[in-house]
């Protein structure tokens, strides 16, 4: 087992990384699907592209492609990777502090080690299989759906929410409140014309047009078969996009969370 400490910026988990033989922080993101280098960092690294892409959908189901570099080494505590695939991205319109940030750091990295982000404690742990034994045997332990499209790497958690049964979430570090398509809205008793509710348009980074409406959630949303890590009348983003939905950093930082991929499920401690 090893572990390390964390720091938040804005709502988001950085933790230390060592990208060929350069240190530097990463965000690591279990929504980001491709770990992902920054242009200027790749550039100082030495990391080009390599004549290959990667096209991926945002929540809002536009298509982004990003040019693939190769990686000769990442490593992240004791988990070292040679030759990855990383997408390479501009970040110059990103907000202040992440002229400080290499890149992101994917699920994917982790498929052969089981990662715990701990936020009470405020570190992120690799397991090793007696630590890994021992979360499982003190935690709840949940089933997820591993999604693996090339190179990036999602998972999908089954939730109840506000009585409705088995929407699956993507479990997505990046997110900060719960996000749900706009179809869910009346069947969780949100009316989304109604005056309680806060509505916001504008276009994303990629011109795509959106509405989002921000609203408060009457009940109580848990991951099914664990009533017991409830969240009770959570903030609520409704916009149109092509999951169910994401669960994010306001109920992830409730609890220690484990992220074994490789055996398709996730601990809550």
């Amino acid at each position: 087992m090893w572990a390390t400490p964390f720091d938040y910026l804005h709502h988001l988990v950085t933790v230390p990384v060592v990208a060929g033989e350069t240190a530097t922080r990463f965000v690591f993101d279990s929504g980001i699907g491709l770990t992902l280098l920054s242009e200027s960092f790749a550039a100082t690294i030495g990391c080009v592209p390599n004549g290959r892409s990667f096209t991926g959908r945002r929540m809002s189901g536009q298509e982004v492609t990003t040019s693939l570099g190769s990686l000769d080494s990442l490593t992240f505590g004791t988990a070292h990777r040679e030759q990855i695939d990383v997408g390479l991205f501009d970040t110059t319109a990103f907000p202040p502090g992440f002229e400080e940030i290499g890149g992101f750091l994917s699920l994917e990295f982790f498929e052969g080690a089981p990662v715990t982000v701990d936020y009470p404690a405020g570190i992120v742990v690799l397991e090793d299989e007696e630590s890994l034994s021992a979360r499982a045997a003190a935690g709840t332990v949940l089933d997820v759906q591993v999604e693996r499209t090339g190179p990036a790497t999602d998972v999908y958690l089954r939730f109840d929410v506000a009585g409705r049964r088995a929407l699956s979430l993507e479990v997505d570090m990046g997110s900060d409140c719960l996000i749900l398509d706009e179809r869910f809205a009346p069947l969780v008793g949100v009316d989304l014309a109604g005056d309680d509710v806060r509505r916001v348009e504008g276009e994303d980074e990629t011109g795509h047009a959106y509405t989002r409406t921000f609203a408060t959630l009457q009940g109580t949303v848990h991951p099914t078969g664990a009533p017991g890590l409830g969240q009770v009348d959570p903030p609520v983003l409704f916009q149109q996009i092509i999951h169910d939905g994401l669960v994010g950093d306001s109920f992830l930082r409730k609890f220690a969370v484990t992220y074994d991929v490789a055996n398709a499920r996730m601990i809550f401690a």
